[in-house]
């Protein structure tokens, strides 16, 4: 009866209000908090109905403009009521909200983050005596929506990990105090077992390379009892986390393949099949007209379950090749079209295999950041670092060949350490819009006011930075990768509203309406949250 007595009420009410953009977005997100105020046999709210901001002379006003929350913590919103009123909080599932008035006309809300937090909107109604009734939206923002409890890391994968000879207990370990998650094991003629035993014990997953060029199968692609017994094996342990079963494959390749692809799931339907791409401009046959083609290929006739593709692209003039960010868009935009993850790599070696034709960089801290962040900004959901042990081509990696252990070892886990900070932000995030800092962009779309949310009015860099807009478990945020790894750039963001930012040892600092400039390191990251 009550909340008939509230739809009555409401239909017949307008407060008058005159309303700048920012009230507009409140005032429809107060219509649709109010359309969830369900009678209990279902009735809704009449379509007369017109909420309006609570600004007249029947008012309710919180005692700040904005509020920030942490997951798993409470918040206190002190409200002022122009007359006395009862006062009730819409109800969001996870939250919790709690009502004390401290007077006729003032109280306070407490309100209790789940963990994790997305963000909520929570609708306070004010009811007088007398009938009238009040409506506002508590200005709230969700600040860390994880505690450690529930933060995830970035999934960081160490390529060509360890010989068998060096794949010791302490060795992974040392690997996954670098910051690494996942690494390979190369499941050929000698015994792998142990191997994928002692990385999960040190808590990294294996991608189990089990058929590099396909060759078990070339003299009877149809025999497999080789598969049979080693996916039996590995289907069991909990530290298996993908088949690799070919690399950089031309399209001819798709139909073997695929009956690969096929066994294994039916052998193992948990554990997806990994077949690594070529990038553009790879001097192997890709069998398609264009790069495009290539990669709708095998997500559409071959069938994986995610998409992988390696391209090296630090140069030793302090610059990289310009056909990486293409070759991301490229498999960034098919994945999102076929609903799939993608992975990419990152060098992590000096790679000198190309006939001096093209001399990759030495790895360093700022190109390896560089690499890697570039990569999850466009959507990378694991990044693959290549290699970790000096393999073929390679004159410069963390580990030699002898086990030596080097200074790249150093630069992996610096690096690796900076990008875990802030790995939640990506882990599972979905890519809304990428742009580029420069006007015309170099390789992509420019940035314009137009692309940027309501709390943010502009962004202006001194040099070239990568704009990444991310949506992840209802947060928001915006990344930008400074693109150059030999010098930084100065960043001005202009903001209409209070947002955060996440440092870069993950800590937040809040930014109220105003101007501010950022220097972003040599490619590092910056990343803006705003709702």
């Amino acid at each position: 009866m009550r909340r008939v007595l509230l739809y009555v009420l409401l239909a017949v009410l307008v407060i008058p209000v005159a309303c700048n953009e920012e009230q507009k977005l409140e005032l429809e997100q107060l219509q649709a908090s109010l359309e969830e105020l369900q009678n209990a046999d279902g009735s809704a709210v009449p379509q007369a109905v017109v909420p309006a901001l609570s600004d007249g002379p029947f008012a309710i006003v919180f005692d700040q403009q904005r509020y920030g929350v942490d997951a798993g913590s409470s918040v206190t919103v002190g409200y002022t009521l122009s007359e006395a009123c009862a006062v009730t909080v819409s109800p969001r599932e996870g939250w919790t909200a709690t009502v004390n008035a401290t007077g006729a006309t003032t109280g306070t809300i407490t309100l209790t983050a789940p963990d994790p937090a997305a963000p909520a909107t929570f609708t306070v109604t004010a009811t007088a005596e007398n009938g009238k009734i009040a409506a506002a939206i508590i200005p709230l923002i969700v600040r860390d929506p994880y505690t450690d409890a529930t933060r995830t890391q970035a999934n960081l994968l160490g390529y060509y990990s360890l010989k068998p000879q060096h794949a010791s207990e302490a060795n992974f370990q040392k690997l996954a105090d670098a910051g690494l998650n996942m690494v390979t094991v190369e499941c050929e003629d000698y015994d792998f077992k142990d191997q994928v035993a002692r990385a999960w014990k040190v808590g990294m997953k294996s991608l189990a390379i089990i058929g590099f060029a396909g060759d078990r199968w070339a003299g009877d692609p149809d025999n497999y009892k080789y598969l049979d017994e080693l996916v039996g094996y590995l289907k069991e342990q909990p530290g298996t986390l993908a088949y690799h079963v070919f690399d950089e494959p031309s399209t001819d390749r798709i139909p073997r393949l695929k009956r690969i692809r096929e066994k294994i799931e039916s052998l193992d339907p948990e554990h997806p099949v990994y077949i690594n791409l070529n990038p553009d401009g790879s001097s192997a046959s890709l069998g398609t007209t264009t790069y495009r083609d290539y990669i709708e290929a095998f997500a559409r006739d071959c069938g994986v379950k995610f998409l992988s593709f390696d391209m090296y692209p630090i140069l030793t003039d302090g610059t990289y090749m310009q056909g990486w960010h293409m070759c991301l868009r490229a498999v960034s935009d098919m994945a999102r079209k076929y609903g799939i993850p993608f992975w990419a790599f990152a060098a992590s070696c000096h790679i000198d295999n190309e006939g001096g034709t093209i001399v990759r960089g030495r790895p360093s801290v700022e190109n390896l950041r560089l690499q890697a962040y570039t990569d999850m900004v466009y959507g990378a959901q694991v990044v693959q670092f290549f290699t970790i042990q000096q393999y073929g081509g390679t004159t410069f990696a963390p580990i030699m060949l002898d086990g030596t252990w080097t200074e790249a070892y150093d630069y992996l886990k610096t690096a690796c350490h900076q990008i875990q900070k802030r790995g939640y932000v990506f882990n599972g995030c979905s890519v809304e819009d990428i742009r580029f800092t420069d006007s015309p962009a170099i390789w992509g779309d420019a940035l314009s006011q137009a692309n940027l949310p309501q709390q943010i009015e502009s962004i202006a860099a001194s040099g070239t930075a990568l704009v990444s807009f991310i949506e992840n478990r209802g947060n928001r945020y915006i990344a930008m990768v400074n693109q150059s790894y030999t010098q930084k750039i100065s960043v001005e963001v202009t903001f209409n509203d209070m947002v955060y930012t996440i440092e870069p040892d993950g800590s937040f600092t809040e930014h109220r309406p105003g101007s501010e400039e950022f220097v972003i390191d040599e490619g590092d990251l910056m990343v803006i949250k705003y709702e």
